[in-house]
């Protein structure tokens, strides 16, 4: 029955229209009551805590290279377009028996000629200028360091996956920054860098992820702090070295820009 107060010509009731929409809105409820997808759930939450760590330290050193070699190799590719362009010009004046077009021509090929003798040089110089120093991080560990991340990736809470990322941070600038050894950055820094990344920080989280799950909040022997405290403060230890690192390779760079101050302080007119 309409109530009173109500236009007499309109009907309305609680339930569904009809059995179509009462079979509609029963599957909508029982799909949002039923469980979640347990393997959808689990590859949702690894692909959150893989990306919450950054990307992998092997792409962003990559990065880093290609963006130091793309430019040369531009420069060539256009250098090279351009002197063929001059030639087409030039053939064509030669054929159409006009000498503004030769002219053109040979201008614009011999400008794409010296651009390809100055990229060449360019890198001919900066082959005769690499030192035998070897690379300061081997792109096979990268890898390796990657693949151990990803695979702990779920079982590491945000803070052990932010000293990751501050870790791998530390990383990429010094990849960057590091160009040589002299008496602050040795060859031993070096060698600690490197295995930081095969083993120091691989064998950190292997031991912790051996801890059963249940386990590793819980004090360890003897009244010691957890599993899990013990691999944060491990990550904070080597984190902390490698950082000392990186402010050795700021004091080789700092005595370098004393070196050209005294320089030209030795320069100035008297």
């Amino acid at each position: 029955m309409n109530p009173p107060d109500e236009e007499p010509h309109v009907i309305s009731a609680d339930g569904p229209i009809n059995r179509r929409t009462a079979l509609l809105e029963q599957r909508r409820r029982e799909a949002a009551q039923a469980p979640a997808n347990l393997e959808v759930h689990e590859r949702v939450l690894r692909v959150h805590l893989r990306n919450a760590m950054g990307a992998p330290l092997a792409q962003q050193l990559s990065t880093e290279r290609q963006g130091a070699e793309q430019a040369p190799g531009g420069l060539f590719i256009g250098s090279g377009v351009l002197m063929a362009c001059g030639t087409v010009v030039g053939l064509l004046g030669v054929i159409q028996s006009s000498g503004i077009s030769v002219v053109a021509g040979a201008v614009i090929a011999g400008v794409g000629l010296v651009g390809i003798v100055w990229v060449r040089r360019q890198v001919g110089n900066a082959t005769h200028r690499a030192t035998p120093i070897p690379p300061l991080f081997d792109p096979a560990a990268l890898d390796a360091f990657d693949r151990v991340l990803e695979g702990a990736s779920a079982d590491l809470g945000d803070t052990a996956a932010q000293k990751i990322m501050d870790i791998k941070a530390s990383m990429v600038r010094i990849a960057t920054h590091a160009k040589g050894v002299d008496e602050h950055f040795t060859n031993d820094d070096r060698l600690y860098l490197r295995e930081c990344l095969r083993r120091y920080i691989p064998d950190t989280l292997d031991a912790y992820l051996r801890v059963p799950v249940g386990q590793r909040r819980a004090p360890l022997l003897d009244g010691q702090a957890s599993a899990e405290a013990t691999m944060l403060r491990q990550l904070a230890t080597l984190h902390e070295e490698i950082a000392q690192r990186e402010k050795k390779i700021g004091r080789s760079a700092a005595e370098d820009l004393m070196k050209q101050d005294r320089f030209l302080a030795s320069k100035r007119s008297r």
